[in-house]
């Protein structure tokens, strides 16, 4: 039979190998220093473009790629005009929405 591969999650702080290891007597490998990702959306300089990253199912990923090279437009323009149509169907609901900028403080006044 052959042996199946175990991948680590660091996403969700799963470590299967380490795990299956502990329970079956062997040693436990050493833990890798990861670096985690900042969850901020990042800006990118000057532009006023964020880059943002969204998972979801992949029938509608395959047809906002159809509509954009059918009509010629990039993928980016087609899910930014989804999004405002989204946005403006919910601003008819519920109001205008209103983003409130943070303003970043010191870290020695929060630690």
């Amino acid at each position: 039979m052959a042996k199946k591969k175990i991948i680590d999650n660091p996403a969700n702080n799963i470590n299967l190998v380490g795990d299956m290891l502990v329970s079956t007597g062997n040693t436990v490998p050493e833990k890798k220093e990861t670096v985690q990702k900042s969850i901020t959306p990042q800006v990118t300089a000057n532009t006023g473009w964020t880059h943002f990253t969204v998972i979801c199912n992949g029938d509608l990923v395959e047809k906002i790629k159809a509509i954009a090279q059918k009509e010629g437009f990039t993928i980016r323009d087609v899910v930014e005009k989804f999004f405002r149509n989204g946005i403006g169907s919910y601003e008819n609901k519920h109001g205008r929405v209103t983003v409130k900028k943070r303003k970043r403080q010191d870290i020695d006044d929060v630690l």
